[in-house]
């Protein structure tokens, strides 16, 4: 079967403190099709930007610190400002995501271009997120984030409704860059899709997909929330970049830490992560601010381990 064309993929994210998993997160949806990444950071105490800068200078991603004031929030000062930045307005498809969800696509070969071909007319395909649990860990082991946490929730998990998007760019979205769902324009009509090669009826944007029209047919995006108990607290206390860091308690974590079901499908892309990682870390600076934001994020996961003692 002849591979789908290429899109032009952008991926615009917002981080603090992620400096140790962003290696992975990049280097895995590289390879399964995006083209470049709009990374912005604010307030970080690890190595995140310095990372993030020895990427931009390899050409790997574009790195935008996104320092905040009184009454600011990172998640909409991030997004207003990606909405307008050369490398999305040049996009042909754009994807905001953060640093702890995957795109897992199920079609084709498990590239971007795969999940596409499943719906050539959709203005957007709306992807349902699968939260993961820890797998039994207290702490988060060395190596990929998609190899220890394997086990997540049950498909028709009613938190599963929530959807990131990936958007075409095009005038019929007021605002691409939207967090979950891109902002529809004034009276337009944007055809919608879940990711089971549906179109959906949707009269406005929203951060769920109804429930008759729930699919993970083709793609799902796996969202590692908690990670693990140690990176939860780390969670806890880096706070959240939308201002709603009451959300943040031990209730929350037992909802969202879930081990019902295993799910390996993504470990597919596993092996060529792992070797895009080593060939990147081929240089000798971006391994070493690799490194120093292991030391920072264990520094930060210690300070926090009593956070909600």
């Amino acid at each position: 079967m002849p591979q789908s064309p290429a899109p032009h993929v952008v991926e615009v994210a917002f981080t603090k403190n992620e400096g140790r998993f962003l290696l992975e997160w990049i280097a895995y949806h590289r390879l399964i099709g995006v083209g470049e990444f709009l990374i912005y950071t604010n307030d970080c105490e690890d190595e995140s930007q310095a990372l993030l800068d020895r990427l931009q200078e390899m050409g790997l991603a574009t790195h935008v610190p996104n320092p905040i004031g009184p009454g600011e929030q990172p998640q909409n000062k991030a997004l207003n400002r990606a909405a307008t930045h050369p490398l999305v307005k040049a996009a042909e498809y754009v994807l905001q995501i953060d640093p702890d969800e995957f795109l897992c696509i199920k079609a084709g070969a498990g590239r971007i271009a795969d999940l596409l071909a499943t719906a050539p007319q959709a203005d957007a395909i709306c992807v349902q997120m699968r939260f993961f649990g820890d797998g039994g860990h207290a702490s988060m082991p060395d190596g990929l984030v998609i190899e220890h946490l394997t086990h997540a929730s049950p498909e028709d998990f009613e938190p599963n409704a929530i959807v990131k998007s990936i958007a075409r760019n095009s005038q019929v979205f007021e605002k691409v860059t939207a967090n979950h769902m891109p902002a529809f324009a004034p009276g337009a009509k944007p055809k919608m899709f879940n990711a089971g090669g549906q179109q959906i009826a949707l009269d406005a944007r929203s951060n769920r997909i109804p429930d008759g029209a729930r699919s993970m047919r083709y793609a799902q995006l796996n969202h590692y929330a908690v990670r693990t108990f140690a990176d939860y607290c780390a969670k806890k206390h880096r706070g959240t970049p939308a201002g709603n860091d009451a959300k943040l308690t031990l209730a929350y974590w037992r909802q969202r830490n879930r081990n019902d079901v295993e799910d390996t499908t993504i470990l597919k892309h596993a092996p060529a992560t792992k070797a895009l990682m080593a060939e990147w870390l081929n240089d000798p600076v971006l391994a070493k601010r690799n490194a120093r934001c292991f030391e920072a994020y264990a520094a930060i996961v210690e300070k926090s381990r009593d956070i909600f003692a």
